[in-house]
């Protein structure tokens, strides 16, 4: 990589990739996008937050501005979020599943909350962005690890107010646009905990909430890309059009996998699956050594 001042502007950041290299890239992706399509139809999640951390490191691996790599992990991601969140809103209504009086709301807050997210996160320093995603992903693996039992045996639902449910989707639509993920990591469990919503319920009403959240994400990172910006080629602001192919290549056929695996598992190996890979990827993006300053 090099930096290239510009008269009268700001500076313009072009990245030379070798073809071997990038071709390890989008293979690298194909896998990734396997995995998260089998996570975002079992768990009723967008994958982010498999795919933002597998990119941000690839693209590092690759020699990218590491503000840069992050910022075009995110809205790649959450551009893959879109075909993969309406491949699993697909499965899961088929199996009548999805409470749509709920998303009809939480969609809509959850969209322009992405927008603003996005438009927030192409602003501040990438360090503090990689420190909440960290945060986030153990939090939310903890609160549904405590999660009582009950939640899974399908305790009587609670129904909202339109105002109620607005307010629950912004939560998760905020976080998507900030850091690349679908949001399904907060959404499930505020309806699980929050409405009572049984397990399967609960993934399978979060992700078409996850879609509306990816939409205005990517809208954000498309429109409020710097124009003097050239992160990647083949890239349109922070999303990277080839590899954003290739994880949906890979994602989209796997979702339905993962859906017909989520009514197949039993509702407690649901939740401790999603809190441990959650847990994981958290662990790694904290990167406690650094944070540590060994």
């Amino acid at each position: 990589m090099h930096r290239k001042g510009q008269t009268g502007g700001p500076p313009v950041f072009r990245t030379v990739i070798p073809v071997d290299p990038m071709l390890g890239y989008i293979v690298t992706l194909l896998v990734v996008g396997a995995v998260v399509g089998v996570a975002s139809g079992l768990f009723g999640v967008g994958g982010g937050f498999l795919m933002v951390p597998a990119q941000f490191w690839a693209l590092g691996l690759l020699g990218v501005d590491p503000e840069i790599a992050l910022r075009t992990a995110f809205g790649t991601s959450l551009a893959v979020v879109i075909p993969t969140a309406a491949s699993g809103t697909w499965a899961h209504a088929c199996r009548k599943c999805i409470r749509w009086d709920a998303v009809r709301w939480m969609g809509l807050s959850a969209g322009l909350a992405a927008l603003v997210g996005a438009a927030l996160s192409t602003r501040v320093p990438g360090r503090p962005l990689e420190l909440l995603l960290g945060l986030v992903l153990c939090g939310a693996a903890i609160q549904l690890l405590v999660q009582r039992a009950s939640c899974d045996a399908g305790s009587e639902e609670k129904g909202l107010s339109p105002t109620w449910y607005l307010a629950v989707g912004i939560p998760g639509g905020l976080l998507s646009g900030l850091l690349g993920i679908g949001g399904g990591i907060v959404v499930v469990p505020l309806l699980s905990l929050l409405l009572r919503y049984p397990v399967r319920a609960a993934i399978g009403t979060s992700t078409p909430v996850i879609l509306c959240a990816a939409v205005g994400g990517v809208a954000g990172y498309v429109l409020t890309a710097p124009t003097a910006l050239l992160a990647l080629p083949w890239s349109v602001g922070y999303v990277n059009l080839p590899g954003a192919l290739a994880l949906a290549i890979a994602s989209v056929p796997m979702a339905q996998l993962g859906a017909r695996l989520a009514h197949a598992c039993p509702p407690r190996l649901l939740r401790q699956a999603l809190a441990t890979m959650m847990s994981l990827f958290g662990l790694l993006m904290l990167d406690l050594p650094r944070l540590l300053g060994f």
